[in-house]
């Protein structure tokens, strides 16, 4: 008897005939296809505004360069911002402070040894 009702009931508790289902399910699918056309387009058109952008920003370096008269065939020199450019030049003054520092350091070993053997043994 109880394998006659094994429909599963839906979300609002009402059991809905074929029919019913079927024209809901007809319904969802017509709102995918018009959300995937819909997601359709404005890919479509985010696309196409990312190509103008990208012309657009290629036409500004084009004219920065003309204005500030760097060469094209040297892009690695344009693209590098000016802060960038200083904290180069600094890049090897940890370095050298470290071999200073270790040379002092060792000098300092090197004279307590030093006075340390001199030291009179009694």
């Amino acid at each position: 008897m109880t394998d006659e009702w094994q429909d599963i009931p839906e979300n609002d508790g009402i059991t809905l005939g074929p029919e019913e289902m079927l024209a809901r399910e007809i319904a969802k699918s017509k709102a995918l296809k018009v959300e995937r056309l819909q997601l359709k387009d404005q890919v479509e058109r985010l696309t196409a505004q990312n190509r103008a952008l990208s012309d657009e920003n290629e036409a500004l370096k084009k004219q920065r360069q003309a204005h500030s008269g760097i060469r094209e065939d040297s892009p690695e020199e344009a693209d590098i911002p000016p802060s960038n450019a200083s904290r180069r030049k600094g890049l090897f003054l940890p370095n050298r402070w470290a071999f200073i520092l270790l040379a002092f350091n060792l000098a300092a070993i090197a004279i307590l040894l030093f006075f340390l053997l001199l030291k009179p043994t009694t």
